[in-house]
């Protein structure tokens, strides 16, 4: 039995004005994997669908999520959205062997959230359905199709699909599941330019030009002009006032390889001329290990676990750093990262997927050979002893990131004129 929630709501239809009775709240049904609005909840991590969420419901929409229980809906503070649970089984069995996860979610989520989506709908009627990553794809495409609905699927990256260098075999035994799901026909898919190419995959792999709508990501821009106090977050790390602190900003999980950064830190403190002390700010299932790697190198001393840090924070936790560092396999050029360069931060970054279109080597950061630890540790020691280019390229970040991000405003626009424009199509 689907459990609903929500912070406020009102009855489609019901408010009237001087000039008439209003029309009716368009209604779209998203389909979603994730318990929170937020990759960290309670207000942390990546702002997509709170971004989202706020533009559709100030715009004459009904929100209804399909997902986990688990959402605290005191964080959404919005008028016409709905949370309908449905069994949390990724946190159930998240600590079972990869492999076998790997056969059992997109299973269970086909079976359990399909059945959820089709209840829903009937009860709901909505106008649209949309679904959040590749797992929605067939959960989406049966809800369409009985119930005659327009829908699309919002992919927020492809992961592993960028990597179209791997041998044939390893390629397809990683990506399965995202190729079946490109194979399910929708009116739209929403593709975020997240840095790991996902239009050149979604082509390779038979969506139609005409149904991919390409979406930069959106970014704070308003951070640009503002100015924080950079005690802040000094004070609360203990980071001494001379020391340059190196900042790691992202979920501590396999993909991020957060111990590449910890594996260079002892030869960052042979080579640096001034002290470094690296942050790793956000949560996640591999901070135990990065915390006993710490202790096992020895480097304890000079690292600091923030945990997750709520977005409003963010531009502080910038303003208190010297240098941003990103070692994702997949890309390294996604928000956190066009955040860093708002916030006037040079970047160290690995050499993967669109990361030198974001990160220009020598002019707003150091590229360094994906995997490079030494090179790492090199870039750190550089950026570390030369404040005058760590300005020159603060200064450089902010100025492209003005000419090149895109607001939320402007973005999260984009999505609506083009789920508008289906729905009043049909």
């Amino acid at each position: 039995m689907d459990k609903d929630t929500h912070t406020h709501t009102s009855d489609a239809g019901a408010v009237h004005s001087g000039n008439g009775p209003t029309p009716p709240l368009k209604k779209i049904l998203v389909i979603s994997p994730w318990a929170s609005r937020w990759s960290l909840g309670s207000g942390a991590g990546v702002s997509d669908d709170y971004n989202f969420i706020d533009k559709f419901t100030k715009s004459g929409y009904e929100l209804h999520f399909v997902a986990p229980h688990g959402d605290n809906p005191s964080e959404l503070p919005f008028d016409n959205l709905y949370i309908h649970g449905y069994p949390d089984f990724f946190a159930a069995t998240s600590k079972w062997p990869t492999g076998l996860k790997r056969l059992l979610w997109p299973a269970l989520f086909n079976l359990i959230v399909t059945v959820a989506a089709l209840r829903i709908a009937r009860r709901v009627k909505p106008d649209f359905v949309l679904g959040h990553s590749h797992y929605s794809s067939f959960p989406g495409f049966v809800t369409k199709e009985l119930m005659r609905l327009p829908s699309g699927v919002k992919l927020f990256g492809v992961m592993d699909l960028v990597h179209n260098e791997w041998p044939t075999w390893k390629y397809y035994f990683k990506n399965i599941e995202q190729i079946v799901a490109l194979k399910f026909p929708h009116d739209v898919w929403l593709i975020l330019d997240d840095g790991t190419k996902g239009r050149e995959a979604a082509l390779r792999h038979g969506v139609p030009e005409s149904k991919i709508q390409w979406l930069p990501n959106g970014i704070n821009l308003e951070w640009i002009n503002q100015n924080y106090n950079e005690r802040t977050y000094r004070d609360r790390l203990d980071v001494p006032a001379d020391a340059v602190l190196i900042l790691f900003l992202a979920r501590l999980v396999q993909s991020k390889r957060p111990e590449m950064v910890l594996h260079a830190i002892p030869r960052t403190l042979q080579l640096a001329s001034k002290q470094c002390v690296f942050v790793f700010a956000g949560d996640g299932p591999e901070r135990g290990e990065c915390e006993q790697l710490a202790r096992t190198l020895g480097v304890e001393a000079v690292v600091r676990f923030a945990g997750a840090v709520p977005h409003n924070d963010v531009p502080q936790l910038m303003a208190a750093s010297d240098i941003f560092v990103s070692t994702s396999s997949l890309t390294n050029a996604a928000i956190p990262t066009c955040e860093a360069m708002v916030c006037g931060l040079p970047a160290v970054a690995f050499d993967v997927g669109d990361t030198r279109n974001f990160v220009l080597d020598g002019d707003t950061g150091i590229v360094v050979k994906d995997g490079d630890v030494a090179g790492l540790a090199e870039a750190f020691a550089c950026l570390a002893g030369d404040p005058g280019k760590r300005t020159r390229m603060s200064d450089r970040a902010r100025q492209i990131a003005a000419e090149r991000l895109t607001s939320w405003e402007r973005r999260t626009n984009m999505e609506l004129e083009i789920i508008d424009r289906i729905i009043d199509s049909r």
